[in-house]
């Protein structure tokens, strides 16, 4: 498998300049290497942890870091359809299910994608 780095900057349409490096995308750079990106995608919504972790590895001051079981419920809800899940306190229920939806939103292009929430209700006591 290819880093998507590997496969942009592999052409030599890069051009140096003050700031950094400025690569040229074209379509014709895109489409010859279309077969590459699809493997890529294709690999990365299978194991969107990875992902994750190639997006981190950009900034050379990452200190995130996933535990086991944050990997392993990112692919299950990545892979299957239903899911069900029950995880006592502090477990990042929340903080998944909205990494979730911005990986499948970066994944797949054009999904139609919606949180729903339910809230506390307040009850008046009378004694």
């Amino acid at each position: 498998m290819m880093a998507l780095a590997d496969i942009v900057s592999r052409d030599l349409g890069i051009k140096k300049s003050n700031v950094g490096i400025l690569e040229d995308i074209t379509p014709e750079r895109l489409k010859r290497n279309l077969p590459k990106f699809q493997q890529l995608l294709a690999f990365w919504r299978e194991y969107p942890d990875l992902f994750i972790d190639y997006l981190c590895s950009l900034n050379p001051h990452n200190t995130f870091h996933f535990f086991f079981y944050q990997r392993t419920y990112l692919r299950c809800v990545m892979r299957y359809k239903y899911i069900f899940c029950c995880f006592p306190r502090a477990y990042s229920k929340s903080f998944l299910a909205v990494m979730c939806l911005m990986i499948r939103a970066i994944l797949y292009p054009g999904a139609q994608i919606f949180v729903a929430s339910g809230g506390k209700e307040r009850k008046l006591c009378s004694v």
